[in-house]
């Protein structure tokens, strides 16, 4: 008898086992599964960055956009994530960004945001996982850039801040 009993308890236990074990793995699923989701989420913010802002720059000149988005991102004086960077802005009640009111001209210029040139969207892809990848580990070739202009502009807050490199056609600052 109390073989059977012991028995019944270790079948019991295992049973409980394995209902935990499957439960934590569904759960373990799901975490994995979300966190893909927002990486894709920050990913494509990215590289809508990246192709709106650099798209005619070389590689390099790409990659410093994103150095400074992802930049941005780690400094306490900006939101906290790629989206929330790219999409700062000054919004009207209606939730739509206000005109020359935004972080990133693109996003406020009035015109359709989806990308046309269907391969330089597939390679500013690329750049924009490779940064996000690598960030923190490669070295940061805009020195910290938080700020960036085209050259044939002259913003007022260039003097506030400290010039640390010309890439293409973009100024950045730190």
């Amino acid at each position: 008898m109390n073989i059977v009993k012991i028995l019944g308890s270790a079948f019991s236990a295992l049973t409980v086992a394995s209902v935990a074990l499957v439960a934590y793995a569904e759960v373990a699923t799901f975490q994995e599964e979300q966190i893909q989701a927002m990486y894709e989420e920050q990913h494509q913010c990215l590289a809508l960055n990246i192709y709106h802002e650099a798209r005619g720059d070389s590689r390099l000149g790409q990659k410093a956009v994103a150095f400074v988005t992802m930049n941005r991102v780690y400094d306490n004086r900006y939101p906290n994530t790629v989206c929330d960077v790219v999409y700062q802005a000054h919004y009207d009640r209606k939730g739509n960004p206000i005109r020359n009111k935004c972080q990133f001209s693109w996003w406020c210029d009035g015109k359709n945001d989806t990308p046309r040139d269907k391969k330089m969207w597939n390679y500013v892809q690329g750049i924009a996982h490779e940064v996000m990848s690598d960030y923190g580990i490669v070295e940061d070739f805009t020195e910290g850039a938080v700020m960036y202009h085209a050259s044939y502009v002259n913003p007022y807050w260039a003097k506030d801040y400290e010039r640390t490199v010309r890439i293409d056609t973009h100024i950045f600052y730190k």
